[in-house]
């Protein structure tokens, strides 16, 4: 297997958005592809942190959407 060169900027090189990266770590995390041990201060695993910002994100962009048509 070809060895992956480090790439600090793949997140802007793959043109990826902020709602594609949450749903990544969200598969990698309940897919087990991550510890189960990622938590903020109020006890909520990354999952959970992702999930919220994912719905945020997606209704901010909802309310974009129609503010514009």
């Amino acid at each position: 297997m070809k060895d992956l060169e480090y790439n600090s900027n793949i997140i802007k090189d793959l043109g990826l958005t902020e709602m594609q990266i949450l749903n990544i770590i969200s598969v990698w995390y309940v897919n087990g592809m991550m510890p189960d041990v990622l938590q903020n201060e109020d006890g909520w695993e990354l999952d959970e942190l992702v999930d919220n910002l994912f719905w945020e994100k997606f209704e901010e962009e909802k309310l974009i959407r129609s503010i514009k048509l």
